[in-house]
Parts: C-alpha cells; structure tokens; sequence
C-alpha cells in the first residue's frame, strides 16, 4: 500500500464486504490448522453451512498457542476507507478457480490490489535468489513477451529471477504481474523489494498471500507459499536454479498439481543450471524463448494491435543509443554471453542487461542457449 510518502505502508483491517463463512474461517484457523479444519468441513455434506453453525474441530487438535493474528483479522474496520486489504475465503465466488484445484488449498487469501488480474491465463517465472544477469536478463524478456500474449505473470517478489520477472511484466504498458508473499503485508518481505510491492500495485497488479497482515516471515512459510506460485498458474517455467534451490520445491508442486512445467537450460558447468537440467531430465520440456511457451500450452500469436504498440520494429530505421548500437555489433557474427558483452564493450552489467532486454523487444536480438545473437533485419518483424 501507498501512504503520502509513497512508502510502503500496511495498517488496514479487512474489507467490510468479507462474507460471513470467511469470517468464521479465519476464526477457526486461529486454534486450529488448515488442514485440520479442511478435514473437518470434508466429513460433512454441506460445509457451508457447517461454517454458519457453532460447530468445530475436536479439541484434540487444536492449538497450543492461538494465532492471535487470525483472531482479528475477521474483525471489520471502524471506517470502510481503511480496508485496503480484502480476505477471501475458499468458498466465496471471488476465490481463485486454479486454486480450487490443487492439493491443501488456502482456506483463506489476503489480497491486495486487481484481482481481476487473475482471470487472465497465468504462467509462473520463478528461479534462484543468487542469480546471474543473463538468467535476470532471461527472465525479464520472458515476462515481458509472455505479457504481450494476454498473460499475467506470477512470482514470489524474491530478489534475483523473482524479481526480474515482476519487472520484465511491468515494462510492458498494461502489463499485470501477482506476487505471492510468504508472510502478512505488514511484514513484506524482503524488504528492499518493497519499491517493486508499490510499482505492482500501482501498475494495477496483485499482491496475495495466506497469511494475515501482522505475521512475519518464517521459513517453513516460503514452501508453503511456492505451492500457491504453481497453483495459480497452468505453467511454471524454472529460470536458473541450484540443486538446492527452492525454486526446485515450486517445479515439483506444479507437477504434483497436474500442471505443466519448463525450464531453461544454462551452461553444464553451472551450479545454477544443475537443478533445471535435472527437472528436464525428469520431464520438464526446455524451452529457450517465449515462441516455444508458447507452443506448451497453446498460447496466442501477438495481435497486430499490441505488436504496433510494443514490440514489433518499424520498416524505418529506429534509432539506437550508442550502447544498444556497441552491443549488436559485437554479437552481428556469433552469440554471446551476457558476461562477453560486458567485457567487449566495457560496459555496466546492469546497464547492458537492460539495453538487451530493450532490444529483443525491439526485435534485434534474440537469446537463445548459447547467447544473445543479433536478428537479421530481414527477418525483424516488421509493421
């Protein structure tokens, strides 16, 4: 959330408009697990109407130490003008349909900011924290293109492919990224993401967890969240990852849930390519560009409309800053690396990350396994 500052800020109560059963959700969960209520609500024949009753779970398993953070947060505000966040509940008609599917569902989803954004198809971009710039570079030039075909792109908002992939979305006007927290928006962690939180939602994205505004990060909670990732899209696409990733515990939760996976292969001597290579070995198609995605789950050609608007390359010369124009020159005649580049032009990484992102968009580069290549302007797409 905004405040006057434009700092992050997150002391809203929950929406006045939360339904009665959600509201007994949250109760519930504050002395018993959600999976010790799904249990519950699964023996009888009507669990909504189970939740309008006085019933609940045996005492055998409940709580040693209440969630205090549950017990208020189905508390309305005082002043509407305060509810900044809505909660959800699983069987309200707002609750996302591909989450209704998955193994252990939320009972209950803290959302703040479009959840329309949801109802457009969604593939996940997610990778490792201590990630490389041509993985970061990967991963942005994906979630942009992949927006430019209709899709909103989810992720964790962690540092590295994480967050390379909420900014490779916002780049493109329009563009809708969702970004699944592993704690409570008072608590959103990593910090130093917080500026991208406020970019999201002020590019009319989503940020979503399960958990209540006043609870901090934990660990055990990351897992849990990724489950949330793969579940609210039809595809996961792993960018970069270690053997011990925890990028790897999303791949295998997409699989778990039906849902299709990819990744993208590095160079063999990576440690950082070691875990996508071993979800390719196990099944994972491998895909080096968003036309291949595309192929995986049948997604549109870019309309004429958008391709005008973002990414397709005018018949007239487009002018280049002299950076763009010292990087195509040096890879006119074989693919380079990101860290070639750098070297070649003597160059800023970051810098010219963004300068590759920027032209294959435009069309003049694209990226594949061994490097970035310039595109003949005969094969640009053209107007």
């Amino acid at each position: 959330m905004n405040n006057s500052t434009g700092e992050w800020s997150a002391n809203g109560r929950v929406a006045a408009d939360c339904s009665p059963a959600t509201r007994r959700l949250c109760v519930l969960l504050a002395h018993w697990s959600r999976q010790t209520i799904a249990q519950w609500l699964a023996g009888d024949p009507s669990p909504e109407a189970l939740l309008q009753g006085s019933g609940k779970p045996s005492d055998r398993y409940r709580r040693k130490i209440p969630l205090a953070a549950f017990s208020h947060a189905d508390c309305p505000p005082s002043d509407p003008l305060d509810a900044d966040y809505r909660v959800i509940g699983f069987y309200d008609s707002a609750y996302p349909r591909m989450l209704k599917h998955i193994p252990d569902p939320p009972l209950v989803l803290f959302c703040l900011g479009n959840l329309a954004v949801l109802e457009q198809r969604c593939v996940a971009l997610v990778g490792a924290r201590k990630s490389t710039e041509s993985g970061r570079a990967m991963a942005q030039s994906l979630a942009a293109e992949l927006v430019l075909r209709g899709c909103t792109v989810a992720s964790g908002l962690a540092v590295g492919i994480d967050a390379a992939a909420h900014r490779g979305a916002l780049t493109i006007p329009e563009g809708k990224t969702v970004a699944v927290l592993g704690s409570g928006f008072v608590h959103l962690y990593p910090k130093q993401n917080r500026g991208l939180a406020n970019a999201i939602l002020s590019a009319d994205g989503l940020l979503i967890t399960e958990y209540p505004p006043d609870v901090g990060p934990r660990p055990y909670q990351f897992p849990e969240r990724n489950r949330l990732i793969s579940g609210l899209s039809e595809l996961t696409v792993l960018v970069e990852a270690g053997v011990k990733s925890g990028s790897l515990i999303t791949a295998r939760l997409a699989l778990e849930q039906g849902r299709d996976l990819c990744a993208v292969p590095g160079p063999a001597l990576s440690p950082l390519s070691a875990g996508c290579h071993r979800m390719i070995r196990q099944g994972a198609a491998l895909v080096t560009s968003v036309e291949e995605i595309a192929e995986e789950i049948g997604l549109p050609e870019i309309s004429p409309t958008t391709t005008d608007t973002a990414i397709e390359v005018s018949s007239a010369p487009v002018p280049l800053d002299e950076m763009s124009a010292q990087i195509l020159k040096n890879i006119v005649a074989e693919p380079r690396q990101l860290d070639e580049i750098v070297v070649l032009i003597s160059g800023d990484s970051q810098r010219v990350s963004q300068c590759l992102m920027e032209l294959q968009l435009s069309g003049f580069v694209r990226q594949g396994p061994d490097g970035y290549i310039c595109v003949p302007s005969h094969r640009r797409r053209k107007r």
